[in-house]
């Protein structure tokens, strides 16, 4: 029995030594497809790329592992994978700022005519202010007249600044006080339109 599977050995590692292994020729042109596969990998459906390593080329082309080593050593496949790889980067950044580029002239777009509206809505207002002092009615109170003139003045860097004018440096404290000054005269304007549709003879009280 142990003589059987001996014999038996023996004839695999025989067979196996004997075997001829067929692989593939390494040719110019399949060798440049290599390189272009190693050095830049391929675009998966997905929009990821894949990369592959010398031994996932041979095994995926069948070529003779020696042959391919001295190909991608003579010819410095590694350096220049990290070249494209720089450069692919170096493509990526510039395309993404173009984008942010796109979007941020978008925003100061909007920014621009936002900051437009909201100085005719408080230049509407205050223009029914001096009417009704005109008349003798009863005019805004000072902190809500205040409040006004601290939404124009907000309304007025905003604009600049989508513009791209340089205005004083923002911090953190000026931007607090800029969204607290807009909340004010959005709820000031919310309030003079309520009081005015409440009375007929008043309307600012």
């Amino acid at each position: 029995m142990i003589i059987l599977r001996f014999g038996l050995i023996c004839d695999n590692i025989r067979y196996a030594m004997t075997k001829k292994t067929t692989r593939t020729k390494l040719t110019e042109e399949l060798k440049t497809q290599l390189r272009t596969e190693f050095v830049q990998g391929i675009e998966l459906k997905s929009g990821e790329r894949k990369h592959f390593s010398i031994e996932d080329l041979i095994k995926k082309y069948n070529v003779a592992p020696a042959t391919l080593y001295r190909a991608s050593q003579s010819e410095g496949w590694k350096a220049l994978r990290e070249q494209y790889n720089i450069e692919l980067q170096e493509e990526l950044n510039k395309q993404r700022a173009k984008k942010q580029a796109k979007e941020s002239i978008k925003f100061d777009d909007r920014l621009l005519i936002k900051a437009n509206d909201l100085i005719d809505q408080v230049t509407f207002y205050l223009n029914i202010n001096e009417d009704a002092m005109n008349m003798g009615g009863k005019p805004l109170q000072p902190t809500q007249f205040l409040s006004l003139c601290n939404a124009l003045l907000t309304a007025q860097k905003l604009g600049k600044i989508s513009m791209g004018e340089i205005t004083e440096n923002i911090n953190v404290n000026s931007t607090v006080k800029e969204a607290e000054a807009f909340n004010s005269i959005m709820e000031l304007l919310d309030t003079v339109k309520s009081e005015r549709l409440n009375s007929d003879s008043d309307p600012l009280h």
